[in-house]
């Protein structure tokens, strides 16, 4: 499958990208300016959860940081390992893991424990055509959407430039309506979609600089049809 271009679906994660290559050793900042983000991340074509964790100096626009000895994170008890290109530590599980519980020590000794969960999304077996040019509802399954949740959906046909992808965090939401101006820019023919879910919630144990907990769930892409 062609690969999505995506256009800042979420702020965190262009932040790993463009900020990885500036990082600086947790030993040189004042530990109680330590922020953190906790996420929980599975990913269904692949049957594998990631356990991540990422740190920054001040907020979450601020330096990313290396955490020094004695300094550690852990999920569930599982010490995580720094991923050099993208500045963050991760674990991975194989299936499904839904919820992470997250313990940073600084180096100072003190600790922060924060929990992180996995809202499940799923498509429905059978998908309507989308007529090229009108509006279109896609109804997703799973619990509907609560306060600090969201949903994208992607949808990418076999040519260049004819992907797309749609936001909706309204409560209680159980589909996501894609307008004509974005169904016009797909191409007619079989294309394929998945979805994209993010449960954030407030973290419990933080220093004075603040974390986020989120878990983020993504469907296999599966096929559906586009008409005149």
């Amino acid at each position: 499958m062609k690969k999505l271009t995506l256009i800042l679906f979420l702020f965190i994660s262009a932040l790993y990208i463009f900020s990885a290559c500036e990082r600086e050793s947790s030993s040189d900042v004042n530990q109680d300016r330590i922020y953190a983000v906790y996420e929980m991340v599975y990913e269904e074509s692949a049957d594998i959860t990631y356990a991540r964790a990422s740190f920054f100096f001040g907020s979450i626009t601020g330096t990313k940081l290396q955490l020094a000895d004695p300094s550690n994170v852990s999920c569930n008890q599982d010490l995580l390992g720094f991923k050099e290109a993208l500045a963050y530590y991760e674990k991975q599980y194989t299936g499904m893991v839904d919820t992470g519980t997250f313990v940073f020590t600084d180096t100072e000794g003190n600790s922060f424990e924060n929990m992180a969960y996995i809202k499940g999304i799923g498509l429905p077996e059978t998908l309507d055509t989308i007529v090229k040019g009108s509006s279109f509802e896609l109804f997703f399954t799973g619990e509907a959407l609560a306060n600090g949740e969201g949903v994208y959906a992607y949808i990418n046909g076999q040519m260049e430039q004819d992907e797309i992808n749609v936001y909706q965090n309204t409560s209680g939401a159980t589909s996501i309506v894609i307008p004509a101006t974005q169904t016009s820019k797909l191409s007619v023919g079989t294309n394929t979609v998945y979805l994209r879910r993010r449960n954030e919630t407030t973290a419990q144990q933080t220093t004075s600089a603040g974390a986020i907990c989120a878990g983020i769930y993504q469907t296999a892409a599966v096929n559906i049809e586009v008409k005149e």
